[in-house]
């Protein structure tokens, strides 16, 4: 039972609205699009007027960037989704986080893809696998095998909104060398592996940004000294042990706000 309720707590992967859902025809002025790492802080900040399934929060990384720089925001951000909920939908009330594209979309924001490669899977298995080591080579086949997936959706994303500049954001560091108590079950070699499949991940979306007029932002060096292991409110996500969104491996309110920070830097940069 414990097993099972740690789970869906891993795969969960808010009432200000900045602007209306938009039209197909048009497209919002700034769109977010990704899963729960951009969504939702867990019970922190809950948007009560979202669909339940996304779980967003009102003080996400998306809204954070709109109220920087003053954009509309259409926050189509929803707790694990998939690179195929962006042309379909993921569920009741819950259209294609695609739809709301458009010529007047000036900017994208992606953060997508860790779901599709059975991460809450393997991530649980490094927890509960004892003295098994959890370097299953799957894992790395699972990652790699997103890459076209991925590439296909950024280049319609630029199909649908030609006149948007794209911003890729990656994984920032989760687990310090040696892991600590507050992951529980994860051995401390085991620490190593489940960064390196993030890391991996990084690669991943990089290459595919590169291949698609969208900007990758590393958001792994600004979060040194942020990962699980950190106290709370310096640690940029929740580990096991999770005293601030009560969801392991998510971001918290100060991570939102420090992946922002990075995203806006690499925005004014250029």
């Amino acid at each position: 039972m414990k097993r099972r309720l740690w789970l869906v707590a891993l795969m969960c992967l808010t009432p200000m609205v900045l602007a209306p859902h938009a039209t197909a025809m048009d497209g919002a002025e700034y769109v977010a699009l990704g899963d729960s790492g951009a969504a939702t802080t867990g019970v922190q900040h809950l948007d009560t007027g979202a669909p339940l399934i996304c779980a967003r929060t009102t003080a996400n990384t998306p809204k954070l960037i709109a109220q920087d720089l003053g954009l509309r925001l259409d926050d189509r951000t929803c707790s694990s989704a998939k690179i195929k909920d962006l042309t379909s939908s993921q569920g009741a009330g819950v259209a294609p986080q695609f739809d709301a594209l458009g010529p007047n979309t000036r900017l994208v924001t992606v953060h997508i893809g860790a779901n599709d490669t059975n991460i809450s899977r393997h991530i649980l298995t490094c927890h509960t696998g004892g003295a098994q080591p959890c370097g299953d080579p799957a894992w790395d086949r699972d990652i790699d095998a997103i890459a076209d997936t991925y590439s296909a959706a950024l280049h319609r994303i630029s199909e649908l909104a030609p006149n948007a500049r794209i911003i890729v954001d990656g994984w920032p560091l989760y687990v310090r060398d040696g892991g600590c108590p507050e992951l529980v079950g994860l051995r401390p070699a085991d620490a190593a592996t489940v960064q390196r499949a993030f890391d991996r991940l990084n690669t991943v979306v990089a290459a595919g940004a590169a291949a698609n007029r969208a900007t990758y932002v590393d958001t792994r060096a600004g979060s040194v000294g942020h990962d699980m292991c950190a106290p709370e409110g310096v640690r940029w996500f929740d580990p096991i042990l999770a005293t601030e969104t009560l969801v392991p491996y998510h971001p918290t309110p100060a991570g939102m706000r420090g992946i922002a920070d990075i995203i806006m830097a690499a925005i004014r940069a250029n």
